[in-house]
């Protein structure tokens, strides 16, 4: 006999007003209509991170990796902040044991706004202590020219 897996709840974004919780979009709308009334819910607050600040991230570490040449890649740059800074997760060697640190996801659905942001801050001055300029003054003067 195969049991059956339960079936989830539908995913729902709210947003939070003076009048109380709004649905974000209209399928958001129909599935909170097709609820019972007296219905209980768990909320989860998600923060929304930034993505024109998430690309000046990248702007900046491709300019880095540009200029000093010192990284083939702006992503490869991304891995040796995350690395030095300790954004790392545990990986094991299955057949060794053997447990290496790898760099852990900064993907918008596992690192909050303000933890971002914190790490984006720390990121930029590791990047200006290791190559001797900050790279957001620099993408600041490079737009104003």
């Amino acid at each position: 006999m195969t049991q059956r897996k339960k079936e989830k709840p539908p995913l729902i974004q709210v947003n939070m007003t003076p009048r109380g919780l709004r649905p974000m979009t209209p399928d958001d709308a129909e599935k909170m209509a097709a609820i019972p009334m007296d219905s209980i819910f768990e909320i989860t607050p998600v923060s929304k991170r930034s993505t024109p600040q998430l690309r000046t991230y990248w702007k900046a570490l491709g300019l880095v990796a540009k200029v000093t040449q010192k990284w083939t890649s702006a992503e490869n740059l991304h891995r040796d902040i995350k690395m030095t800074l300790g954004y790392t997760e545990k990986a094991v060697n299955i057949a060794t044991g053997e447990i290496t640190l790898v760099p852990d996801s900064i993907a918008l659905d596992k690192m909050e706004h303000a933890e971002f942001c914190d790490f984006m801050n720390q990121a930029m001055a590791l990047i200006a202590d290791s190559v001797g300029f900050d790279p957001l003054s620099f993408l600041s003067e490079e737009r104003a020219a």
